[in-house]
């Protein structure tokens, strides 16, 4: 008998079948290059015409990673954006300098000129945000004119200080007789301990020795403020040197308010002025320069 053939494996046929044509992958690999070049090619007149609104569309969003990354290789896309945007600022308000360049996308400005003058507003032109720097906010929102709580605080912890070092000599000279006190009732009480009334008396010299206890814990902390003057002295000094930061920060604080109040009317309309200028700025056609 003839042996029978088996039936052939076409698994790889049938793999090779339900797969892509060569013109197919042809025809899809095209349009993923062409789509790129478009983009590249938007991206580029972007630039030309210093569109600022499509740079950040296409640049942000569309643009392929490797294209970004070889566009902004020695960070040109991120220069051209913050002196874009430093010079619409600027020219909108006159009245912000420009003081440190952070990097590539991000400047200091400070508002207007004064003695300790100190950065107080950023720009990030990679996102791009205006916002006020993280410490000049929270110095803002503590030492606004107005605002001594900072202030109470220090002065209260000084009068409580002179107030212990006034009066701890006689407190621990008041605590010392209530001590001598309960010394002479606890011996008292031990001589009368006896047989019947063991129990009696050992309760009686618990609850003085709880007495005794407290007071010593009290007389403990007292004493620093007799035994060792220069620990409170330099505890007092230490209260009255942040007294003055405090009042030196409230000071700059209260004079940038003055200027806020001058150019913005108040720090409401100046933070809302800012985010208008922005919305304004993404919103034209052109990323031109604000007039």
């Amino acid at each position: 008998m003839a042996e029978q053939k088996k039936p052939e494996n076409n698994k790889g046929s049938a793999d090779q079948l339900q797969s892509p044509s060569f013109d197919e992958i042809k025809e899809v690999a095209f349009q993923n290059v062409g789509s790129m070049l478009k983009d590249l090619q938007a991206f580029e007149r972007a630039i030309q015409n210093e569109d600022i609104a499509e740079i950040y569309r296409i640049y942000k969003g569309k643009l392929h990673e490797e294209l970004k990354k070889t566009s902004n290789k020695n960070h040109e896309i991120d220069e051209l954006l913050a002196q874009k945007i430093h010079n619409s600022f600027t020219q909108a308000f006159p009245f912000i300098y420009h003081v440190q360049k952070v990097s590539p996308t991000i400047n200091y400005y400070q508002l207007g000129t004064y003695y300790r003058e100190r950065p107080t507003i950023a720009i990030d032109a990679s996102v791009p945000e205006i916002f006020i720097l993280p410490k000049i906010d929270k110095e803002w929102r503590e030492f606004a004119p107005g605002k001594r709580d900072a202030l109470n605080k220090i002065e209260n912890q000084m009068d409580e200080l002179d107030a212990n070092l006034i009066a701890a000599e006689s407190e621990v000279e008041a605590i010392d007789e209530q001590i001598k006190e309960i010394e002479s009732e606890k011996a008292s009480v031990e001589n009368t301990k006896g047989l019947f009334n063991r129990n009696k008396t050992e309760e009686e010299i618990e609850e003085l020795d709880n007495k005794l206890e407290a007071l010593e814990e009290k007389r403990e902390g007292w004493l620093p403020y007799i035994e060792d003057k220069s620990k409170t002295n330099k505890q007092k000094e230490q209260l009255m040197k942040s007294h003055h930061d405090i009042r030196l920060k409230q000071a700059i604080v209260t004079k940038e308010f003055r200027l806020i109040q001058q150019y913005f009317g108040s720090l409401k309309a100046m933070n809302q002025e800012i985010q208008d200028f922005l919305t304004a700025y993404l919103d034209s056609a052109k990323g031109g320069d604000r007039a």
